[in-house]
């Protein structure tokens, strides 16, 4: 088969692409969540602690992000 004869794969429509993409947190909603002060958690993106995203100058994080971070650092209460 040729590129031209595979058929193309399905996409889905983009009104469903924005249902399923959650927007994006700021540094100080993210913070928040954690409980962190904002320059802590701007020292973690410099130590490269936390994933993060670029917004043209603005750094945003992604709510899964956020949620796989905390779920990897809770450590279960030893007793």
């Amino acid at each position: 088969m040729t590129m031209a004869t595979l058929p193309r794969p399905v996409q889905p429509a983009p009104s469903l692409l924005l249902e399923v993409i959650e927007p994006l947190l700021s540094v100080p909603q993210a913070a928040k969540i954690l409980g962190i002060s904002q320059c802590t958690l701007r020292n973690w993106i410099q130590r490269k602690k936390i994933a993060r995203v670029k917004v043209g100058g603005r750094v945003m994080f992604r709510p899964d992000t956020i949620r796989e971070f905390i779920a990897y650092n809770t450590r279960p209460a030893s007793g």
